[in-house]
This record gives structure tokens, C-alpha cells and sequence, in this order.
């Protein structure tokens, strides 16, 4: 990345909303994914205008062979369809995760599919060891569908809610409660839902025409374990087909959800079978592009990933990873938990009985992300992988991302923040170029130099 090195970060330019607000800006937790991708929310329409400043090209960052106005990007998730790709495109994002795909139409989990997670301040959560076992607790608002114990009870925790964090703030002095920042916390649990194959051949050539120079999208895949007559890794190269049929020039292959290995752990865990799985696509995918006169070639793909319990896991997985051709690795992917209903909601799984674990977002899963990112960028450098590393998981502040660049992020992807957060794009971009659209100097846990 260009750039000298003696640059400093300076204080965001606008303070955020203090709480968070109750839904996205640009999703409707309220309502089901497949009513949300009919169309982006009338409040997210009257935005007012994005005003950004471009780095000049001599500044612009390669990644995967792209040229980046900026290493800022949206993960996996958010952007639903071209709408929500040219959403982000125009609000300071630069390289575009189009939301994961899979071979079929697939409807994914009904409501409840988000809730917010009562977290304390500056709390964050463990990748490894006991306190994994401990489960989370929800917080009020909760959106429909969420099996109440009874009105009384459910008005009673939203009142005691309010009073504790009533309380928190009295304890402060003025300065700390002005300067006090509630966390952004939330489960998730959608099932990966994605459109139509004939859908999607039509949408993300749109989601493409949305963007400008200096921007770039990743399409997301997946496959679908147990489909008859289908292995989860050729249910997988469907899926990649369908994706660079409509002119995917990057590929996400997401590893990180409730896939399992030839070992029966997470496939993202399990090495071998992380690299028979690349291998197998990119030899599909360079099959297919011969049989087609060669166009295009195989796109480079990237391993979305969760967080690993050790060094020596991680490195196991990107030495098989580099070695079948992969050309980036991206985490974290949110980290499982299970998560309850509070005592006087009736406790039990939040999220109903066939859902007790689901993926924790926000602010807590930061450091297991900056653990992820400063990992990952010392086994690459002592073992010399072609390897690019996105760093995810708990950006809902622009000096975020700065900490990720820091640690040695090639690109740093915001998720959760982006969609609680209409302003976070436009942020860092203003850091970025009082940065002097450079990497601040590592800090010792192995970020680029």
C-alpha cells in the first residue's frame, strides 16, 4: 500500500448517535429478508447527499489485481442486491461484498432474524476458551415473532432496560456521559437466503454498472450441503458458475457458516479440506472457462473465514489455502454463541428451540477480529503466502478501520456498522485522507510495515 508511514489519525469528524437506533438505516430487522429485498427502507431514500473526497490514483490500493480508491469495503450480508450495492457504493465503500449466493433459490430462516444483545460497555468476547460456553442475554426492542413470556413481562424489561442505562449514565461525571458510546451488539440468524439463479443473472451485472473507477465487487458463495445428488463442493461450483456468469471478477467463498469438513468440524477449520475444496473449484471454474474460449480465465477467490482457537490452526489453513490457489482470506465471520432470552421473558433460546447458537456481530467481536487480521499477517510474512487478508468484525467507528489497517489489513469490510450507521463510509474516508491515504505503523502485533 503507498504511502509513508509517519502519519497520524485524526478524531472522527462527527460523533455517532448515542444509542444506536433501534433498526438499520437500511434494513427493517421488523420485517423478513425476503420482504427487505423488495426494496431499500423510505428512511434510508432520504439521506442526504454523500460528500466525499477522492484519493488521488497514485494513492489507490491493489487488491486481487484491482485498484482501490480505498481499502474500505462491506462485507457479506448487507448488500442484499444492486440496490444495496450502489447504496454503499455512493456512501464511501469501496470494495462491495455482494451478498452470498447460493445454486437455487433458497428462503432462509423466517423473523426473528436479528436482536440486539445486551453487552457492557467495551465488553468483548473471547474466540476460544470457557467463557464461549456462557451464553449472551437479549435486550429490548424486540422485534416481532420473539416468543414473549407475556405483555407485562416483556414491558417490564424494556422499562428496566431504560433504567439501567438511566442509572449508568447518572453514575458519570458530565464529560464521561457526553463522551459515553453505547456498544453496537447483535445476533443474527438468516439461513443464508439468496435469490434465483435467473434473478440473480440480472442483478449483479446491475450491482456492477453501479460502480465507479476505483471500486470493485466480490461476489459471496456458498453450496448447500445435502442436496441429492450433489457434494457441498459441486453444489459450491454452481453456485461460483452462476456468480461469474454474470461477470463476477472476484470471488468470496464463505466457509465460515455452518459448513462441516471431512473431519466434522467447521470446513473453514479443517485444512485438507479447505484446499481439495479450492482446489476443486478453480479446476471446475478453469474447465468451464476453456470450454468457453478461455474468456475471463478463473477469477481470484477469497476464503471467508471465522476466528481460530490458535496461530497453528490458522496456519495450517492458509498454507493449504495458498497452496490450492486462493488469493485472500477474510475474517472474522461473526463468532457463535448461544444467546437467551432474558430471566423475565421466560429465558430460553432466543431465537427459538432449532436455533440456540447464533452469530454474535457488533462491537464485541472486535478484538477477535484485530486478532484475526495481526495472526494472519504474521504467518504470512514468516512463511511467505501470496495471501491478501480482509479484516472484519466489529467496525462501527472510522478509527475502526484505521486499527485494522494498523494491525495489516489489506482491506478492512464493515457489516454490522454499515448498516446501523449511515455515515461511517463518509467518516473514514475524511480519516483516510488526513491520514495522507497511508497505514499508520503496526504496533507491534505484526501489521505491514
Amino acid at each position: 500500500m503507498s504511502g509513508v508511514l509517519t502519519c497520524t489519525i485524526a478524531p472522527p469528524m462527527r460523533s455517532e448517535q448515542d444509542p444506536f437506533p433501534s433498526t438499520s438505516y437500511c434494513y427493517d430487522i421488523d420485517k423478513t429478508w425476503k420482504s427487505n429485498i423488495q426494496g431499500l427502507p423510505e428512511r434510508c431514500r432520504g439521506l442526504p447527499p454523500a460528500v466525499r473526497d477522492w484519493a488521488p490514483a497514485d494513492k489507490w490500493v491493489d487488491f486481487c489485481g484491482h485498484q482501490l480508491a480505498s481499502p474500505l469495503g462491506v462485507a457479506a450480508g448487507p448488500l442484499l442486491s444492486s440496490e444495496w450495492v450502489a447504496l454503499a457504493a455512493g456512501r464511501g465503500y469501496d470494495c462491495l461484498t455482494y451478498k452470498t449466493i447460493r445454486s437455487h433459490a433458497h428462503a432462509g430462516h423466517g423473523l426473528p432474524n436479528v436482536m440486539f444483545l445486551a453487552v457492557e460497555e467495551q465488553q468483548q468476547l473471547q474466540a476460544a476458551g470457557a467463557s464461549c460456553q456462557q451464553p449472551l442475554t437479549t435486550r429490548a426492542p424486540y422485534p416481532p415473532g420473539v416468543p414473549l413470556a407475556t405483555a407485562d413481562a416483556a414491558a417490564a424489561a424494556a422499562a428496566a432496560t431504560a433504567k439501567a442505562a438511566k442509572a449508568a449514565a447518572a453514575a458519570l461525571s458530565p464529560a464521561a456521559a457526553a463522551s459515553a458510546v453505547s456498544p453496537l451488539a447483535i445476533t443474527n440468524s438468516f439461513g443464508m437466503p439468496s435469490q434465483g439463479p435467473e434473478r440473480l443473472a440480472a442483478d449483479i451485472p446491475a450491482a456492477a454498472a453501479a460502480l465507479r473507477p476505483g471500486q470493485m465487487m466480490v461476489v459471496s458463495v456458498t453450496g448447500t450441503p445435502g442436496r441429492p445428488g450433489l457434494t457441498f463442493t459441486e453444489d459450491l461450483v454452481a453456485a461460483a458458475a452462476v456468480a461469474v456468469d454474470a461477470g463476477a471478477t472476484c470471488l468470496e467463498v464463505n466457509l465460515s457458516c455452518p459448513n462441516v469438513g471431512g473431519s466434522h468440524v467447521a470446513l473453514y477449520l479443517d485444512a485438507p479440506a479447505v484446499e481439495a475444496t479450492v482446489r476443486e473449484l478453480r479446476a471446475a471454474l478453469a474447465q468451464r472457462a476453456a470450454a468457453n474460449g478461455g474468456g475471463g480465465g478463473v477469477p481470484p477467490i477469497a476464503l471467508k473465514v471465522g476466528a481460530y482457537p490458535d496461530a497453528d490452526s490458522l496456519r495450517r489453513v492458509a498454507q493449504c489455502a495458498a497452496a490450492a490457489g486462493a488469493a485472500a482470506m477474510s475474517g472474522i465471520n461473526g463468532l457463535s454463541r448461544r444467546v437467551e432470552l432474558p430471566a423475565a421473558l421466560g429465558g430460553g433460546p432466543a431465537l427459538g428451540a432449532d436455533r440456540p447458537t447464533s452469530g454474535v456481530c457488533g462491537d464485541p467481536i472486535r478484538a477477535a477480529g484485530l486478532d484475526f487480521v495481526a495472526t494472519a499477517r504474521q504467518v504470512i510474512a514468516a512463511d511467505s503466502l501470496p495471501l491478501q487478508v480482509i479484516g472484519v468484525g466489529g467496525v462501527t467507528r472510522a478509527e475502526h478501520a484505521m486499527k485494522y489497517l494498523q494491525a495489516g489489513a489489506d482491506i478492512v469490510q464493515a457489516a454490522t456498522g454499515f448498516m446501523w450507521c449511515p455515515d461511517l463510509g463518509l467518516d473514514f474516508q475524511r480519516l483516510w485522507q488526513q491520514a495522507g491515504y497511508c497505514v499508520p505503523p503496526a504496533d507491534g502485533r505484526g501489521g505491514r510495515q
